[in-house]
């Protein structure tokens, strides 16, 4: 990815919020075959439309501008005058890339074809001048015999770009005086490309250089703020992290969705049926730390993490993926989560034969509800602690492999359990750290 920032931007940007939407057409610079068509085009133009910032311009056939790199500036300001657009984006593809490799997989080689198609997207303002420059691959990879879709892949990668450009070349920009009030109203609204959810990053704003304590503690105010509901010309927004100093000028730019990094320590009771040469059944107590990453909007959370722990002569490795709501409780420090999802984790336990060349293995298969509590006690850095409901499959059939090669089920005498299984409750405790 390249792009390309000017002055330019943010003048075009400033003007956006007190005046019309800017009219934008879409255009294609490609000569080849493989070039941009009226149906990539329209898709362009569709996923523009939809973010609120543009007033699209379809010029039909004269989107295919037949014209030499020299003549391309004349011929968009010509454009311009005549259509009253505001911005320009040149579309172009380039050639496909098609590479193979082999692997060897169960005594057969299969070959794979990776196929991937780049679009860059140009913006040049009406006058000419060119604002950025944004590129953006779909990539995918199938086992041969694969025909891939060129065009398809081509359309998706256009739809992506655009999407970007509209964060990466012309976010929102607003200023406003921060007020203490939890939720507070900022001076754009859907009129202006504003809607529900939008993220926008916070840092104080000043004028001149600051003649005295009062208007040096107006410099500390900075953080994240989410949209929580949008009007025709003004919103209601939530501070998610850091701090406004009341009175002070503030000024507000779109970003992309923030997210939490975890590291916490878990715990859950695991019941066990024992092998050979231990005491009778028994609850034993999990110690496991988990590693998670997931979205950090107020109102949804979507992620996943690792998780690593186990017994004595057992260990396990899960992945989880869950999504749920997060509940401001009092903004922007406190907050509930509630999530549900499900986990995959792999069991590990020692074997007690000296025939066998590796430890016995099996799988489990949970569904997991959560509650969490989550603290930041900095603009960053948090903590959390939560209480997990967790409903598994249990581990009864272990796999083990002897020297000779052949993989078979375990004998009760020959490991420690023959059967481990979550019980229903756990907990869990940790750091968290806001990432933006």
């Amino acid at each position: 990815m390249r792009f390309v920032r000017s002055a330019i931007v943010l003048l075009f940007i400033t003007g956006t919020l007190s005046a019309a939407l800017p009219h934008l057409a879409v255009v294609s610079i490609d000569f080849d075959e493989f070039a941009p068509n009226t149906l990539l085009i329209e898709e362009v133009i569709k996923e523009l439309e939809e973010s609120g910032r543009f007033q699209m311009v379809d010029l039909g056939d004269d989107s295919f501008l037949d014209t030499s790199p020299d003549s391309l500036l004349s011929s968009l300001r010509t454009l311009a005058g005549e259509r009253d657009i505001d911005v320009f984006l040149a579309l172009s593809i380039l050639d496909p890339e098609e590479n193979d490799r082999t692997v060897f997989r169960n005594d057969s080689l299969i070959t794979y074809r990776t196929v991937s198609v780049d679009v860059l997207g140009r913006f040049y303002s009406g006058a000419g001048i060119l604002i950025g420059t944004i590129k953006n691959t779909v990539e995918r990879e199938e086992i041969l015999p694969y025909i891939p879709e060129q065009y398809r892949l081509a359309i998706m990668s256009a739809r992506e770009l655009a999407s970007r450009a509209i964060l990466e070349l012309f976010p929102i920009e607003i200023s406003f005086v921060a007020s203490l009030d939890e939720v507070f109203t900022v001076p754009v609204g859907s009129d202006q490309g504003v809607s529900k959810g939008t993220v926008m990053a916070l840092v104080a704003s000043s004028t001149g250089i600051p003649d005295n304590i009062y208007e040096y503690q107006n410099l500390r105010s900075g953080g994240i703020l989410q949209i929580m509901d949008s009007q025709s010309t003004q919103s209601t927004a939530r501070l998610l992290s850091g701090r406004l100093i009341e009175g002070g000028t503030v000024i507000a730019i779109e970003q992309s969705a923030p997210a939490i990094l975890y590291l916490e320590y878990g715990g859950i009771m695991m019941s066990s049926e024992p092998g050979a040469g231990l005491e009778d059944d028994a609850s034993e107590w999990s110690n496991n730390i988990r590693l998670g990453i997931e979205t950090a909007k107020w109102g949804f959370c979507f992620g996943g993490g690792v998780t690593a722990g186990g017994l004595d002569h057992a260990s396990l490795i899960g992945i989880d993926l869950q999504f749920g709501t997060r509940i401001p409780l009092s903004s922007p420090s406190l907050g509930l989560r509630l999530s549900g999802g499900g986990e995959v984790a792999f069991h590990m336990q020692d074997v007690r034969s000296i025939y066998l060349s590796s430890n016995a293995t099996a799988i489990s298969v949970a569904a997991v509800g959560d509650a969490t509590i989550e603290y930041l006690f900095s603009g960053h850095l948090g903590f959390q602690v939560g209480v997990s409901g967790v409903l598994s499959t249990a581990c009864d059939s272990w796999t083990v492999q002897q020297y000779n090669g052949t993989v078979r089920d375990a004998q009760p005498d020959e490991i420690y359990y023959t059967e481990l299984r979550q019980e229903p409750v756990g907990v869990h405790a940790g750091l968290m750290y806001f990432i933006f």
